[in-house]
């Protein structure tokens, strides 16, 4: 897939569904890289994660890099032995896990919950469950008038 880095850059610096620090090991991380303390901010299904400094801010407006969150499975690793951690893991190579680290359960459980409604397919199909529960009410298709296909 590809992508305008300065649109991407752009587009990541408006408001977010959820923000905030959590410490994340890339798949492609050697074994001795450890977690690095991230910034993430996701808008719509675009993952975005930013370094951070020595004092805790962002370091840089720009992100480091973004994950899409399509075709992927987001799962709590409580059996990790990691603490309060989850993983994102793609369709495309179900072996190399995205492993996220949070400070506590409820914002782990927070950031699973947001994730996992995120993606496209989900918003699809509360679209179309939505539909049908108004063409049971009121008998007509609310999406004709906007060429909607399903």
């Amino acid at each position: 897939m590809r992508f305008n880095e300065k649109e991407l850059c752009h587009y990541s610096s408006g408001p977010a569904i959820k923000e905030g620090r959590i410490h994340h090991k890339n798949p492609n991380a050697g074994f001795r890289e450890g977690f690095k303390e991230r910034w993430f901010k996701l808008r719509g299904n675009l993952l975005f994660y930013y370094r951070v400094n020595e004092f805790g801010g962002v370091y840089n407006k720009e992100p480091i890099g973004v994950l899409i969150i399509e075709l992927c499975h987001i799962q709590r690793e409580d059996d990790s032995g990691l603490g309060f951690a989850f993983s994102i893991s793609f369709d495309s190579d179900l072996d190399k896990k995205h492993f996220l680290m949070c400070s506590n359960q409820r914002q782990c459980d927070e950031w699973v919950d947001v994730l996992s409604q995120c993606s496209y397919q989900n918003q699809k199909t509360k679209l179309l469950d939505l539909k049908n529960q108004i063409m049971d009410i009121t008998g007509t298709d609310p999406l004709a008038s906007y060429s909607y296909q399903t």
